[in-house]
């Protein structure tokens, strides 16, 4: 694995990264102090900063290619975006598409698109700034949208409810790929190609699904943001905050980490800092994060 790339057979996955900058206190995830003691020897350096017990919460895009099938799953913030309630995201000009390039992937050549769920740093490259409008970035892809969290944060909608670190997303991010007629509303339990499959993960948000591949033996899980740290592993209690239901969420962490270590299969959360991506262990009756670097 290198720089969050992976490659299993006909599976290719890359990672471009949008943002490494922003460092939140171990202690915004919940009482930590004693997990922190008991896992010290391999939560620093990589995983915490000892001079101010930090991480880095990352914003980082996955492009899988299964035999040529080309999905983006959770495109980051997007630039130029108003987000004046979130000063790391507000009016952003970073080298995101110049490094999706640089990935090996021509933004016409993309299949499809999944956003976990449409929080502003899951969907907001689903579109750019051409001419003064909000166009599709991906001009071929067919977008999947949960049916659930269209009407969570559709601000037309009977259930939508405000949240300061959401305004504006839709109607930059989300309504702009469904007006051009590329966008397919789905319920949580959808097949978008053989062996890519949209399952249910909720709590973090009402409709947030996470996205399965199956194939040829090998499987991977897109978390999105139902694990932010992999101290959530072990405790899935932790939290970082901003759920919708923060006892599904619980529920859902309990459950995927107990089926990803089942199936040994990879496991590629959205803002794991290097390297990324990993597998889930149970050892001595505990669960535990392991970086696929070793």
């Amino acid at each position: 694995m290198d720089n969050g790339h992976i490659q299993v057979g006909n599976i290719a996955v890359r990672r471009v990264c949008e943002s490494e900058t922003l460092r939140m206190p171990l202690s915004s995830l919940g009482p930590v102090e004693a997990l922190i003691e008991r896992h010290r020897s391999w939560l620093y350096p990589r995983f915490a900063r000892s001079e101010d017990d930090s991480f880095s919460l990352n914003f980082q895009t996955w492009i899988l290619d299964l035999d040529g099938f080309v999905v983006v799953i959770d495109p980051c913030n997007g630039n130029g975006r108003d987000r004046p309630e979130m000063p790391h995201f507000h009016r952003l000009n970073t080298p995101f598409l110049e490094r999706f390039a640089e990935a090996g992937y021509a933004l016409d050549r993309v299949d499809a698109v999944f956003c976990t769920h449409l929080h502003c740093d899951h969907c907001g490259w689903n579109t750019r700034l051409r001419d003064g409008r909000w166009v599709p970035t991906f001009p071929n892809a067919r977008y999947y949208f949960i049916e659930d969290e269209v009407r969570r944060w559709d601000p037309t909608q009977p259930g939508y409810r405000e949240v300061y670190y959401n305004i504006n997303v839709f109607e930059d991010s989300v309504q702009p790929v469904i007006d051009a007629g590329l966008a397919t509303l789905v319920p949580s339990d959808h097949q978008i190609a053989p062996g890519v499959v949209i399952q249910p993960a909720h709590g973090h948000s009402d409709g947030h699904c996470v996205l399965r591949v199956d194939h040829d033996r090998t499987r991977l899980w897109f978390t999105g943001d139902a694990f932010h740290h992999p101290l959530q592993v072990i405790d899935p209690r932790l939290t970082l905050g901003g759920d919708d239901d923060l006892a599904r969420a619980i529920a859902t962490r309990e459950r995927l980490r107990e089926t990803i270590a089942a199936e040994d299969s990879y496991f590629m959360p959205a803002h794991f800092q290097a390297p990324h991506a990993g597998k889930i262990a149970l050892e001595a009756g505990e669960f535990r994060f392991v970086p696929l670097d070793g």
